[in-house]
């Protein structure tokens, strides 16, 4: 019955759900994007302030991925001191030694530029709006027919969440594309258009600087949950260092 409730919601928005991946045009092009961020701010537009929360698995996300990048550094500075002690080194220790402090640096110049540009108020906005995210956002999960129609491949990962994590969440699948990403104009277009504030710009800009690409695969490999060996480990965090470069405007 909770799951009918929200699609009735949702199709009276002029929003259908496929419950499968949207096939991507063959004539569609990575330069595309900014097309894509009207798709991402009419989704937001339509879908409104939901404030019916029908089905459990809405639940709330906000500040959830600022906590865990918080986490990450702590781990990755616990981590460092533990190096320290070591008597045998292996090449993964001596690249957390050459890379850790600027990356912890980096991270938390991040963290305090956040809120410093009123974060608080960005979380009030949202929860008095009872904003929602896909969170999918991608050409593969998110589309707009000619006639306005907007269609969804899944609704899994829906939840109430600063709308800005939309646009975020498609910057950081655009960064691990190979093509060459303006991430400050991509920003500034969905800033425009979704009518906000610099403190909106502002919190995107430090997301996107943000180096999640690498502090993640350092944060898999310190809890041990990675299966192969440190030359694949280190040649992994070398990619995500550069897809990570991509983003960096603070």
């Amino acid at each position: 019955m909770q799951r009918i409730e929200l699609n009735s919601y949702l199709e009276e928005k002029g929003i259908y759900i496929t419950n499968k991946k949207i096939p991507r045009d063959k004539s569609e092009e990575d330069n595309n994007i900014l097309k894509q961020i009207e798709n991402i701010v009419y989704f937001h537009n339509q879908i409104g302030p939901y404030k019916e929360n029908l089905l459990p698995r809405i639940g709330g996300a906000i500040g959830k991925e600022i906590n865990n990048y918080y986490n990450q550094i702590i781990l990755l500075d616990k981590y460092l001191n533990i190096i320290e002690k070591k008597e045998d080194l292996n090449s993964l220790d001596f690249y957390f030694i050459n890379r850790g402090e600027s990356l912890i640096k980096l991270g938390r110049r991040v963290l305090d530029n956040i809120y410093l540009n009123n974060f608080r108020g960005l979380i009030e906005r949202s929860m008095k709006n009872y904003e929602v995210c896909l969170t999918r956002v991608d050409e593969g999960n998110l589309k707009v027919d000619i006639d306005g129609k907007i269609v969804i491949g899944t609704i899994r990962y829906l939840t109430y969440n600063l709308k800005e994590h939309d646009v975020y969440s498609y910057i950081k699948k655009l960064k691990r594309r190979q093509i060459n990403l303006k991430v400050e104009e991509v920003i500034n277009y969905y800033i425009e258009l979704s009518n906000l504030k610099d403190d909106s710009r502002e919190y995107l800009k430090a997301l996107a600087s943000f180096p999640n690409e690498e502090l993640r695969i350092i944060e898999k490999y310190i809890q041990g949950k990675f299966i192969c060996d440190d030359k694949e480990i280190l040649e992994n965090l070398y990619v995500a260092r550069n897809i990570d470069a991509k983003g960096i405007i603070i």
